[in-house]
């Protein structure tokens, strides 16, 4: 049965089932937006594609205050700018992070309890990669140089018809950062890759089903609806031999291969990986599966989204060019002349504010009854998170908030203000693309580093624009995710002079 019938079978299930649990979420004491009836379930089901309109309407009925509403899991309140301290201070006995990602993606379902509660393999991205992007810039930018020319696949000055825009650049996404997480030549093989590619699609889809039904059940959907297993095997034969290779090496070389090893990912998690069962090269295989899930997922949405705008803004584009041009001339293709490429990353920020991949933030569930610093009572059971959406589009943040203005951060430098305070990386009240505090995106910098990279590399060598004159498609929303057109159509060409 194909996966989307299976889909809208379980759907009808769930349905079924949600009358009989919904009962069970736990209600804070703020206002409710939507309608309480029947365990809130009739509101749970707009939200699926209303989700944004619903955040909307809470904020415009109930202002910079608390409100919530039902969705498919349980009641959740959202908190706007005012307690975005009390989320980045919260503590996990607390508030927990894991387990608002259980829930909401089912982590432990998908990729497993070890890779959902033992995260060690998180400090490898917060440390090593992001340490070493000055290292790692050459080699990944020279993958993604072939990985748009394999891509894109231009002939002489013509213009190429560009279909199914996402899936393309999640192929090129995949190339830039397994570059750096398992080096070349597998970096570049097609079964690799494909399998990579296939990994990211299977846990974020099995992960947003497995959600909406009771735990008791999870591990029974997880054996059917996830495709993680299978493809763990898939991946196995690419990564076991590397681990057990290098092993061996290691014992025959000693101090020799400890100076010239291999510098990428996978030696990364050999070397910090826990004794025990860690080191097990089928758990070190989940933690690249697990690595590349989080690189390949949101990056190939939030350079989508940003490529729809690069094709529907041509007017843009001779001022990214010379943004390039000038730090290029300086520093060369280096990340060095990547962190003076101001006007490239102000228009990354802007795509991600005014369009973004998600209408909510800093998703927490407390494990523990919690009041806020305005008296808000979260009881233990019930979810948390901020309210993105109404805060990346209100007026006294940002004006003209729904105007698609991709140097308004740019500006701010041009007039004197710190380049830190408006980086594309850096993590605020007013910009919470990354979240905040202890959990906030460990692996933002690279991710920042492969986006700009590519958008750099595009306004450099390309002409981009829609057929016809087209506009920029329309974004698909389910639940709080803001997913780019998958099959638009871009046309693409070797730049002019």
């Amino acid at each position: 049965m194909r996966f989307e019938a299976r889909v809208s079978l379980v759907g009808i299930f769930a349905f079924l089932l949600f009358t009989l649990f919904f009962c069970r979420a736990r209600k804070a004491n703020v206002p409710v937006v939507g309608s309480s009836a029947f365990f809130g379930y009739k509101t749970a089901f707009k939200m699926l594609t209303l989700y944004k309109q619903i955040l909307v309407e809470g904020h415009a009925k109930y202002g910079k205050s608390p409100f919530q509403v039902p969705d498919m899991r349980a009641w959740v309140v959202y908190v706007g700018r005012a307690l975005f301290e009390d989320l980045r201070k919260s503590r996990d006995d607390t508030l927990s992070f894991q387990e608002e990602i259980n829930d909401r993606v089912s982590i432990e379902w998908t990729m497993g309890k070890s890779v959902a509660y033992t995260t060690w393999h998180q400090v490898i991205v917060r440390k090593q990669i992001t340490q070493q992007l000055g290292t790692a810039f050459p080699l990944v930018y020279d993958e993604l140089c072939q990985a748009f020319d394999d891509g894109f696949r231009v002939s002489g000055n013509e213009w190429t018809e560009l279909h199914h825009v996402h899936d393309v650049i999640m192929q090129i996404v995949c190339r830039g950062a397994n570059r750096l997480f398992v080096g070349q030549p597998l970096c570049r093989d097609p079964e690799y890759t494909r399998i990579s590619r296939t990994i990211t699609g299977s846990v974020f889809k099995a992960g947003l089903l497995i959600a909406v039904f009771p735990k008791f059940l999870k591990p029974f959907l997880a054996k059917y609806f996830s495709g993680v297993p299978a493809a763990t095997k898939a991946f196995e034969p690419f990564i076991v031999p590397m681990i057990e290779e290098r092993r061996r090496r290691a014992a025959e070389m000693g101090d020799e291969w400890q100076a010239n090893k291999p510098f990428d990912l996978i030696q990364w998690l050999m070397d910090t990986a826990p004794d025990g069962d860690q080191q097990n090269p089928s758990e070190l295989t989940l933690r690249v599966i697990s690595i590349n899930f989080a690189a390949m997922h949101t990056s190939t949405m939030a350079f989508t989204h940003a490529f729809y705008w690069l094709a529907a803004r041509p007017e843009f584009v001779p001022a990214l060019r010379e943004d390039v041009a000038a730090a290029v001339a300086e520093h060369g293709w280096t990340k060095a002349g990547l962190n003076q490429m101001y006007k490239i990353n102000s228009f990354l920020k802007e795509s991600m504010r005014h369009t973004g991949i998600a209408t909510v933030i800093m998703g927490r569930k407390a494990v523990k009854n919690v009041t806020f610093s305005d008296g808000t009572q979260i009881p233990a059971g019930a979810h948390v998170a901020i309210n993105l959406w109404s805060i990346h589009h209100d007026p006294e943040i940002y004006p003209n908030p729904d105007e698609f203005d991709p140097f308004r951060f740019s500006r701010k430098v041009e007039q004197g203000e710190g380049a830190v305070k408006h980086a594309f990386t850096t993590a605020s009240s007013d910009f919470l693309l990354w979240g905040g505090g202890a959990h906030v995106c460990a692996g933002r910098s690279f991710a920042s580093m492969l986006l700009k990279s590519m958008l750099a590399h595009i306004v450099t060598y390309y002409d981009v624009q829609f057929p016809n004159g087209a506009q920029r498609p329309p974004n698909l929303e389910y639940g709080p995710n803001v997913i780019p057109k998958p099959k638009a159509t871009i046309l693409v060409r070797r730049r002019q002079a």
